[in-house]
């Protein structure tokens, strides 16, 4: 799935995001940015080679020494990923997991490359398995470690459960990009609302199989539920199936109204798309509030 030919891959990827002029989806909130600005924590004696703009020309004047100001370091920021990995992300060929783990490559890659410091917590009905906060582009390959050796697991997404679960594990406030099907039977939205109340920035890539927006399928048949493990007998009609697309077409346009309407970055890819294009949707991503379909 991940190897050296796909991070050079990635890597003249994210150059061309970045000359782009879009913001990543891994960028810190506005409002972080002036939070962790630099800020004085006393003076020096200047020593040659000192930047003159750190000089304090005031202090300077009234001890007739030269003064160079020091800082204390911006504070870290800290970049989540929420990655489902559920049942329902194995449907598809290639599989939406599959896409969806080299989709989080992607965004840690870039994350660790601007020094974040980086999480990784999988989820299903609950946080089933994470990775501990990293730092540095040199750890890449513990992500693409721990990326490779999940599996598929739980039984159904529960992104509510995950929220509160996630809250309670993680103090520092950051975003935190969801990549998901949210197929959530009790709908995506309460989970995401946990993440807006308690001050993170909830970032979307949703990812669907090509057959689930156009099920090639007719007559009597009998269904699987893979998360609930239920079958069901159903005869498939004309009408049904365009019942189901519509269904479908308003489910995808309410993940983007919701997006739309508390300024989210949202991404919504199709498992079909080719790769190199889903990726620098994703690493270029998009203003928020502006979803996008690939």
């Amino acid at each position: 799935m991940i190897d050296s030919q796909w991070l050079k891959r990635l890597h003249h990827l994210s150059r061309i995001a970045g000359r782009a002029g879009r913001a990543s989806l891994v960028a810190p909130p506005r409002e972080s940015r002036s939070r962790g600005a630099s800020r004085v924590a006393g003076l020096r004696d200047y020593s040659p080679g000192d930047d003159y703009r750190q000089i304090d020309w005031v202090r300077c004047a009234r001890h007739d020494e030269l003064l160079s100001r020091t800082f204390e370091p911006a504070e870290d920021l800290h970049v989540y990923i929420l990655l489902d990995c559920s049942p329902s992300m194995g449907l598809g060929s290639p599989a939406k997991f599959d896409l969806a783990r080299q989709v989080a490559a992607a965004l840690g890659y870039v994350a660790l490359q601007d020094l974040a410091r980086l999480s990784v917590a999988a989820f299903s009905e609950r946080i089933v398995a994470q990775l501990p906060p990293i730092r540095h582009k040199a750890r890449i390959l513990r992500l693409l470690r721990f990326l490779r050796q999940l599996p598929l697991q739980g039984t159904r997404t529960d992104l509510k459960r995950t929220a509160e679960g996630f809250v309670g594990r993680y103090q520092r406030h950051g975003p935190v990009v969801v990549i998901s099907d949210l197929y959530d039977q009790h709908g995506f939205q309460p989970g995401l609302e946990v993440l807006r109340h308690r001050g993170y920035e909830p970032r979307l890539v949703q990812i669907h199989a090509p057959g689930e927006a156009r099920p090639d399928l007719l007559g009597d048949l009998e269904l699987l539920d893979v998360e609930a493990q239920t079958v069901r007998q159903v005869t498939v009609t004309e009408w049904a199936l365009r019942r189901y697309q519509d269904l479908f077409a308003e489910f995808q346009q309410s993940v983007r109204s919701y997006s739309a309407k508390h300024g989210l970055a949202c991404v919504q890819v199709a498992g079909d798309a080719p790769e190199d294009e889903v990726l620098l949707r994703v690493l270029g991503g998009r203003a928020r509030g502006s979803p996008t379909r690939v």
